[in-house]
């Protein structure tokens, strides 16, 4: 038996059938919310903020860091996740990242002791050393986005780069930095 051939009203009616049901569906999708799991919970602060719009909020996650989404969305790989991870805690060690509060009071000056200030003199010159074994750009790009949280694109931006190769000059920079790593034999 030969197949009808399809009029094309009846071509037109398939698809209008089938863009109804298309709509309906992406309808569904866009009514659905979606909640974190009780293990993304734990891991992160979850905060809800009111948007513009009336009655409908929006979910944060305060503090994840930009290595974390960068590795969960393939942007970079998991080596490459576990080399920033190493450079945040070297910064940590060396006390980069801590503030320093001082005092104008006259106090006698304790030698040998760090009186407070929880710093790793072998991290610290680690850390110098590998910011002169990268390069001033690609330790730059590294420094700002596993130290200082910023995004990619921020420091594009920031450095007057192409926002759009940001992404890749990351995963370049991350690459330099484990050669860095293997070179400094940490």
């Amino acid at each position: 038996m030969k197949k009808k051939k399809l009029t094309k009203k009846d071509r037109l009616l398939r698809r209008q059938s089938i863009q109804r049901i298309l709509d309906e569906r992406d309808e569904l999708v866009r009514n659905v919310k979606i909640l974190p799991t009780p293990e993304f919970l734990d891991k992160f602060d979850v905060e809800e903020k009111q948007t513009e719009k009336a009655g409908e909020r929006r979910m944060y996650v305060t503090n994840q860091l930009w290595i974390d989404t960068y590795y969960k969305k393939g942007i970079i790989d998991y080596s490459q996740h576990l080399t920033a991870q190493k450079l945040l805690s070297l910064f940590r060690r060396a006390g980069r990242h801590q503030k320093v509060t001082m005092t104008f009071t006259k106090e006698p000056i304790q030698k040998g002791v760090e009186r407070g200030l929880n710093l790793d003199e072998g991290a610290f010159s680690d850390y110098n050393k590998l910011r002169s074994l990268m390069g001033k750009n690609s330790f730059s790009i590294c420094q700002d986005v596993v130290c200082f949280n910023l995004s990619a694109k921020e420091w594009a931006e920031k450095n007057r780069r192409n926002v759009k190769a940001s992404a890749e000059l990351f995963r370049i920079s991350l690459d330099d930095l484990a050669d860095a790593f293997k070179e400094l034999k940490l």
